[in-house]
């Protein structure tokens, strides 16, 4: 693919309403006219903006081209479980810094799509937790229990999973505080029609989820399986996965960025059967619809005072944009 093909992809992902016709990001004017170099001004006298099409995106002040944006998203839909940024420096031939930003920049855009998610039919909704391991010492005597809550490293992060059971099923994915019952039941209430039936075990978080939806329960203690109807296998499927793209590929996930990495985990699982360019368009069109990211924007340049990504979960204000999204706006 030629730089100008690569480019009309990216016009057509960023204006898909007028078929790749340049769109004022300020006024919303159709029909910008070029000046050059592949930016516009608006053709409005009162606004007369100027602009790329990347601007105002988590792609903006880009560096790369058009053609090793677009590759960059291909090999990374060509992984099933994700791209190591290492392997990715390799085969784009770019610096490590820039192979780390990218990839978070689309899981970033991947995650917001799960504010509007509402599940239907069977769900089964489990919990896991992921990280924190504890190096034990050489000499028996000297190990400790690392299941106590006094020798855990406080680094173990908690997710949430809930998928439709079938072929086709969707799953949102979110890494939460704990598992505990206020978080699955915001989940739940936001995230699950009314009519839907639910699927999980004895684990007392899901005990109050009976006011909201029909619930039938499954006790490990006694069987894997207790019930034909009782099954969460496709909730620890989407954790098999999340588990295998940590050890195998990514190796360590930092708890700061886990929340993105579960995201993009559930979004391959459920669009595994997708064929590959619709996936390189769904990626590309999240990422030109994403406003500036406020975590990643500037990321080696801030002498290690960076911000902290927020869970998409918390007490406050449950999964949503943070309280000052509003700066996620800024260029």
């Amino acid at each position: 693919m030629s730089e100008d093909q690569a480019y009309a992809w990216f016009k057509l992902a960023r204006w898909a309403s007028t078929g790749g016709e340049p769109t004022c990001p300020q006024c919303g004017c159709i029909g910008a006219y070029e000046r050059g170099n592949r930016r516009f001004r608006c053709k409005e006298k009162v606004c007369e903006a100027e602009f790329s099409v990347t601007s105002g995106t988590v792609l903006a002040s880009r560096k790369l081209s058009f053609r090793t944006l677009l590759m960059a998203i291909a090999l990374s839909v060509l992984s099933v479980k994700g791209k190591a940024a290492c392997q990715l420096k390799r085969e784009l031939a770019v610096d490590y810094k820039t192979a780390f930003v990218l990839p978070h920049k689309m899981r970033e855009s991947i995650a917001v799509l799960r504010r509007d998610l509402k599940l239907d039919g069977i769900v089964e909704m489990d919990g896991m937790y992921l990280g924190g391991h504890l190096r034990q010492k050489n000499r028996k005597e000297n190990r400790v229990d690392g299941r106590l809550a006094e020798n855990r490293t406080g680094k173990r992060e908690a997710v949430l999973a809930m998928r439709e059971r079938g072929q086709g099923g969707r799953t949102l994915s979110a890494a939460v505080p704990e598992e505990r019952a206020d978080v699955a039941w915001h989940l739940t209430k936001n995230h699950v029609e009314r009519g839907a039936g639910l699927r999980a075990d004895q684990h007392p978080s899901y005990d109050e989820l009976c006011g909201l939806n029909e619930i039938v329960r499954n006790n490990h203690a006694r069987a894997y399986v207790e019930a034909a109807d009782a099954s969460t296998n496709q909730a620890e499927s989407h954790f098999s996965r999340l588990r295998r793209a940590e050890i195998g590929i990514h190796h360590r996930i930092a708890g700061k960025y886990l929340d993105w990495y579960a995201a993009d985990v559930a979004w391959r699982e459920d669009r595994r059967r997708t064929p590959f360019d619709e996936q390189a368009q769904s990626v590309l069109a999240s990422a030109l619809n994403h406003p500036v990211s406020r975590d990643m924007a500037g990321y080696w340049q801030r002498d290690g005072k960076r911000r902290t990504p927020l869970m998409a979960w918390n007490p406050a204000r449950g999964m949503g944009p943070p309280p000052d999204a509003a700066d996620s706006q800024m260029t």
